[in-house]
């Protein structure tokens, strides 16, 4: 079937979003590896005094480490180069909230317009960034997003001593051991990119749904998923639908989207996720469902079976995948 306007606009503007986004986790990610490299002659001191530890007979352990007098100079160094990256990524990312509030409204306001049969009738309530700016700079508890990225510090020293552990017991040298040292560190900017990636999709969501609410011509949204990138869990919710007075639900890193049902006016059409991981070859639905799921799926489990909702504490409900024990019960 062929899409409805409305739906070719909001993949256009989903595109466009994934660039921001892009831009944003590049940065970033850059501004982290100069941590590292800052970190790096404290990193390979710290490796060259557990590998003599070692070689003259110790074994070395985590609470060793956390105990050594060197170590506790590259924590110093490291808690404050890491205060230093999450203010600035806060700052980001919340310059990156109202580019994706605004973008997102602007994206609702199109699907509106473009599902009326003629421009003079699209007649709807428009708002601006000011009704929903209260959103920004905040994570989607409502915390504030530098208190939310804060708890970085943690994931990056954790990763950091194991894989100096790692290193010494495989009988790396201090050179390769520091550089899994710093891998082991980006755990900490894993978590920072993963916050930015969920908070920027979640502002993008935001404007676009408060659009709908007080367009007073919107009755609902169904959810349109990121077909090429979804996982199996969106896959399988893919044309959900929503009342006005609901949020649309994504995991973290989610890159769904919501698509208008007008009232008084036919649901948007377009070929589901479902139809389209069917017109898909073996080899990418194997890629998308694993060896597991995907017999299930030949054996005639619908798609729309893999796909559940769970609650997290800091994220709220979320699409998951379901687990193959419960598909098998």
């Amino acid at each position: 079937m062929p899409d409805s306007q409305s739906v070719i606009v909001l993949r256009e503007y989903r595109l466009a979003m994934n660039a921001a986004e892009d831009e944003i986790i590049r940065r970033m990610g850059e501004r982290w590896l100069a941590i590292e490299r800052t970190l790096e002659s404290n990193m390979a001191a710290l490796a060259n005094e557990m590998l003599l530890k070692a070689q003259a007979g110790e074994v070395v352990t985590d609470a060793m480490i956390r105990r050594s007098e060197r170590y506790a100079i590259l924590k110093a160094q490291m808690s404050a180069e890491i205060a230093k990256y999450n203010r600035e990524a806060a700052g980001m990312i919340k310059a990156g909230q109202e580019n994706a509030l605004k973008l997102g409204i602007q994206a609702a306001t199109d699907a509106i317009t473009v599902t009326y049969p003629t421009a003079l009738s699209a007649s709807f309530n428009r708002i601006n960034v000011a009704a929903v700016e209260a959103m920004i700079g905040k994570a989607s508890d409502g915390s504030p997003l530098l208190e939310l990225l804060m708890k970085d510090f943690g994931d990056a020293a954790n990763g950091l001593v194991q894989e100096l552990v790692n290193g010494v017991a495989q009988g790396f040298g201090a050179v390769k051991t520091a550089s899994g040292m710093a891998d082991g560190m980006g755990m900490g900017m894993d978590r920072a990119l993963l916050i930015a990636r969920t908070e920027l999709n979640g502002a993008y969501r935001a404007g676009s749904t408060e659009q709908y609410r007080q367009s007073g011509v919107v009755e609902g949204w169904m959810r349109l998923v990121a077909r090429d990138e979804a996982c199996l869990a969106c896959l399988a919710l893919d044309g959900e639908k929503f009342d006005t007075a609901d949020e649309m639900d994504d995991h973290p890193n989610g890159r769904c989207t919501c698509v208008p049902i007008l009232t008084g006016m036919d649901p948007p059409e377009w070929e589901k996720a479902q139809d389209w991981f069917a017109n898909q070859d073996e080899a990418r639905q194997r890629e998308i469902m694993g060896d597991k799921r995907y017999e299930m799926y030949k054996n005639g489990t619908p798609v729309e079976d893999f796909g559940i909702k769970t609650h997290d504490p800091t994220w709220g409900a979320s699409p998951r995948i379901a687990p193959i024990s419960e598909l098998e019960s």
